[in-house]
Formats: C-alpha cells, structure tokens, sequence
C-alpha cells in the first residue's frame, strides 16, 4: 500500500439537527483540528505499590474551525440566535463639504445631526430632510454623524440564550506519495455543541478571522453494538480508485458430511480483510466459485457459494472448492476442502 498523506484543512458543513438542511459551508478555512481527550485513574497495591489497572474514563472530543473569510453565520452560531431582517435606525458617517454654510447628507436623517468641524469643535444642528446648515461654515469641509432608517439583518446578542448545537461534518483530502487523491477523510459530529466563546480580532495590517470551537455530546449510535457514540469517522474511496484488500476468508475451511446424511449443503461464507483493525466486508455475492479438482457430479458449487454433496457421494469422495474475489485490482483466493466421510 502506498503511503498517504492528510494534505488539506478540512471544509466545514453545519446542518441543522432536526431538518438537515444546510446551515453554512466553509470552504475557506485556515485551520481545523480535531482533539480527542481522555483521563485515567490508577489503580495500585500489593508490594511497592505495583500499577494493576487503568481506568480509562472521561473521553472528550473538541473541534476547533478557523475560517478566513468573514460571514455572519459563525456569529449567530455561538450567540444561538436567528439573524433577523428588520428596519432599525443605525449609524453613518460622512465627510461633507459645504457650500456658503450648507450641506445635503446621503440619507434622510432620523433626529439632529452631529457636526465636526476641522478645528475639533462640533455643533448639533436639525436637519431638514437631507439638508442641513452650518451657522458661519463657509466652505468648510465638515463631518457629520447622524443616524438614519434602514433596513438590515440584525443579530441580538440574548444573555441567557445558549449557543446552538448542530449536525457537523468535517471533510479533508487524502493523497498517495504521487499526489493523487485516493480518499477522502470525513468527520461527522451529530450533536455538535458550539462553545459559545467568539472573538472577532480587527487590525489595521491584517485581515480578521473567525473561529468556530465546541465539544461533542454524546449521541445515540446506528446499532445497538455501536451503544452512545460522539460521531463518525469516514474514509471515503476517491472516485476511480479501489479499496485495497489484503487477502479474503471463506469460511468453513473444510466440509465434512457423512454418508448417512447425505444429501448435504453447505452455504460458504466470504470475507475481505484490509489488515489493521479495520472490520472485514462480507463478500459472498461478489465472489465466484468452482471445482479446481474432485468432485465429478457428486460435489458441487453454484455461484451463490452453496456446496450440494449429492446421496450418490461415497466415502472418500473429495473436491476443492476455490474462491475467488476482485478487489477491482487484484484476484484474492481461498479454498474450502470437502471430504465425505464414512
């Protein structure tokens, strides 16, 4: 197997929980990193006070998001609020130059307005619509501070609102030592609780940043021998490419029916093992079957994998039934020996 190498920061995909419509995608982001935690307690005695045991417990499974692009989804995440559109009266500024002691503002205002002039003084004066005189202004140039109506997506940052908890998923590329993409690594965390902590960072010689941080909480798992789980890691084959396998099973090695108990079948079981600790994949329709040696009309094989020893078999009679499975790369083998026995 070729080596392979996690090449990429991964692209962030919330989804809500309970519609699994789509929430936000981040596909800039600088930084991604998945932490999994887990205390211990000792346990000691006897002479020296020997290490017996090791009680694993309170794992935890952190994720860390930091995109570069600015939007207001990851905002609203952490405040657990909806961003609302609503007409509200906000604030503008503007540099005006007037002309003999007037000036016309871009907006209509709402209330007085607020006059800087170039000395550092400043005045409130009423405007009248968008228009607005500066007692002895001249032609000066001035700026001016009013609030207006304007209709804008508005968050409200509640105080007692807890953020939100969302469906998230985490995917990143793998690639071999040639560069080509050969899976791809997917993190799914079901029940993602956002930390509610946001720091928004402006400088004037950089360009600000976002983060998305938060834990795992448990979840109930697909099957009953999976019990509560945190999420799911997925490697996903790259379109095109194989999962290799490194050899196959089928299983019973042997049949042994006796003549007394004839006719017998026996359906063979197949299974490709990848190495490691990675579970095996049932592959007994995908293989194919036939008699490399015995047999003759009293053994047989179908394409299912079931093995038939007809009433007209005797003792002794023998066959070699071969397995074989593709892998989409190469031709894996195993046999099943059937003896029929007195």
């Amino acid at each position: 197997m070729a080596n392979t190498f996690l090449v990429s920061v991964a692209d962030a995909i919330g989804l809500d929980p309970t519609t699994g419509n789509a929430i936000f995608v981040g596909t800039a982001n600088m930084s991604s990193a998945f932490t999994l935690s887990m205390a211990n307690s000792d346990v000691r005695g006897s002479k020296g006070n020997a290490l017996l045991f090791k009680y694993m417990h309170t794992r935890d499974l952190e994720i860390s998001i930091e995109q570069a692009t600015f939007e207001k989804d990851f905002l609203a995440l952490n405040v657990g609020e909806s961003i609302l559109n609503q007409t509200v009266n906000t604030i503008k500024t503007e540099c005006i130059t007037l002309s003999s002691d007037d000036g016309t503002v871009s907006e209509t205002p709402v209330g007085d307005i607020t006059v800087f002039k170039e000395d550092g003084t400043s005045l409130t004066v009423t405007p009248t619509g968008s228009n607005f005189t500066v007692p002895s202004g001249g032609n000066a140039k001035v700026t001016v501070v009013y609030k207006y109506s304007d209709t804008v997506d508005r968050l409200p940052i509640g105080v007692t609102n807890p953020p939100n908890v969302i469906d998230l998923y985490l995917i990143a590329d793998i690639r071999d030592n040639e560069g080509t993409l050969v899976e791809q690594l997917s993190i799914n965390i079901p029940s993602f609780q956002i930390s509610g902590s946001y720091t928004l960072n402006m400088g004037a010689d950089s360009v600000s940043s976002e983060s998305l941080t938060g834990m795992a909480l448990s979840t109930t798992g697909n099957t009953c021998a999976e019990g509560s789980v945190y999420g799911f890691v997925d490697w996903i084959p790259a379109s095109g490419t194989n999962t290799e396998v490194a050899y196959i099973a089928g299983t019973p090695t042997n049949f042994e029916p006796a003549v007394g108990d004839l006719p017998e079948t026996l359906q063979l079981t197949v299974r490709a093992y990848r190495g490691g600790v990675v579970q095996p994949n049932v592959v007994t329709s995908s293989a194919t079957y036939s008699i490399i040696s015995g047999g003759d009309s009293d053994i047989t094989v179908d394409s299912a994998g079931l093995i038939t020893v007809a009433n007209t078999a005797i003792a002794t009679d023998t066959a070699t039934v071969e397995i074989v499975y593709n892998d989409g790369v190469t031709d894996h083998k195993d046999y099943c020996v059937v003896t029929v026995q007195a």
